[in-house]
């Protein structure tokens, strides 16, 4: 199911695995999504400075900065992003973490693709949290 979406909503994606990157990054793009990716922390922080997607896409594991540490620094820049966190850790009290930092939702890896567009449809659409699925 293809989700409901305004023209050209902006996605960043956010991991330091290449071939997860340029799997969710593709996949979105050709869901109709303006797509930017960011193989850390510290490059989606830069990539926020100088433009705000509409929601953003974070792996939880990753070097120099976790996906928990990422959320929070952007909620401190800009706290009604939407963030929708990723993750192979499969434990309910990570997703439920993440989501006291500010994640919409936690998504379990591997990513189901029907399942993230739901969530990005929620999120973007919605404004609405989706339950977690992990």
């Amino acid at each position: 199911m293809k989700p409901v979406m305004k023209q050209r909503d902006g996605i960043l994606v956010v991991d330091d695995d290449v071939d997860a990157r340029e799997t969710l990054t593709t996949a979105l793009r050709q869901s109709g999504y303006a797509v930017e990716a960011a193989r850390d922390g510290f490059e989606a922080l830069e990539r926020l400075a100088r433009s705000t997607p509409d929601l953003i896409l974070t792996d939880l594991k990753m070097p120099g900065m976790s996906g928990l540490e990422l959320i929070e620094k952007i909620h401190r820049m800009s706290p009604q992003a939407l963030i929708i966190l990723v993750t192979g850790a499969d434990t309910l009290d990570l997703c439920t973490g993440a989501e006291r930092y500010g994640a919409v939702t936690c998504l379990p890896k591997p990513v189901n693709l029907d399942e993230l567009l739901w969530a990005i449809d929620c999120a973007l659409v919605c404004n609405a949290a989706p339950a977690s699925v992990a």
